[in-house]
């Protein structure tokens, strides 16, 4: 498969500084959005190292990502090795825990719209964003406590990495990743936000989280925590299926049917611009970030 792969971010019309930063790499595959947060200088920092770490491990690995997994892993057995002051013979490292392997039966069955179901199986390439997700924040989480302007940075991050016949996904915070196919769109992450949780339990409706004063509380991101467990998932993908990440400063404005209808009538490499335009006309209230990525036949 190949990526056609376009991206765009915006202050918005109230905020003096950007704090999101995105990642748009065709060659290898991989898009990303991440919304910082902490501080003056923090959020646009931690945001950024979130997206250079995803940048450049995937990129390093030059699309062999179970060699680049094994290596990380043989990195990460020295690593403990050296940090065990008393050799221990009972405590063995910590490796990548494997899920049980989806039967092809289970792979293949579809609900009733044109998506195909999240495939929970190991995968090299998978595994590997995990563990770069874990080191980018730990990295970030160390950065903080060495400078006291970067104290309590933080960020959201949604990349996704289409290799061979499958997009990979990793996931913490409320920026989204939205997959469109034969007119449908599907919001394929969940925010990771008081409101959302709240909508999920039913403990408040739609009307009062619109107008919440904790629309904006966090409660999964890089960096706040030195380790941090990321949302994982795998979807097949097929030529002229269109991904679009975004940071909530363009969610917040658009409601789901309506994204659906614009996706489906706008040409993919203006839609970033097309999003960011819509959202600062409704208020701009915070930084806007728009990824959209078109899987096309490598021929």
């Amino acid at each position: 498969m190949k990526l056609w792969a376009w991206g765009q971010t915006d202050p918005g019309r109230k905020r003096e500084r950007n704090e999101d930063s995105y990642l748009v790499d065709p060659a290898t595959g991989v898009l990303a959005v991440a919304d910082g947060m902490g501080g003056h200088q923090g959020g646009a920092t931690a945001s950024r190292m979130a997206v250079e770490q995803i940048r450049k491990e995937l990129a390093d690995a030059h699309g062999n990502f179970e060699a680049a997994l094994h290596a990380q892993m043989q990195v990460s057995v020295r690593t403990t090795e050296e940090m065990s002051a008393v050799p221990d013979t009972n405590d063995a490292p910590t490796l990548p825990v494997i899920p049980k392997l989806s039967t092809l039966a289970e792979q293949a069955a579809m609900d009733d719209t044109p998506f195909p179901q999240t495939i929970v199986a190991f995968s090299p390439a998978l595994e590997l964003m995990r563990g770069v997700v874990r080191r980018a924040s730990s990295a970030i989480f160390e950065a903080a406590w060495a400078k006291p302007e970067l104290r309590g940075m933080g960020t959201t991050l949604t990349a996704a990495l289409v290799h061979a016949d499958r997009v990979h996904l990793v996931h913490a915070g409320d920026s989204r990743c939205y997959m469109f196919r034969d007119g449908h769109l599907r919001q394929l992450t969940d925010d990771h936000s008081w409101i959302a949780e709240q909508l999920r339990s039913g403990s408040i409706s739609e009307a009062e989280a619109k107008s919440s004063k904790f629309r904006h509380v966090i409660t999964k991101s890089i960096g706040f925590e030195r380790d941090i467990e990321a949302d994982m998932k795998s979807v097949p993908v097929s030529a002229g299926d269109c991904f679009l990440l975004c940071s909530d400063g363009m969610s917040n404005y658009v409601e789901h049917g309506e994204l659906e209808r614009i996706v489906a009538m706008t040409w993919y490499r203006r839609l970033p611009s097309t999003l960011i335009e819509l959202a600062n006309s409704r208020g701009g209230d915070d930084n806007i970030t728009v990824v959209v990525g078109l899987v096309a036949n490598a021929s």
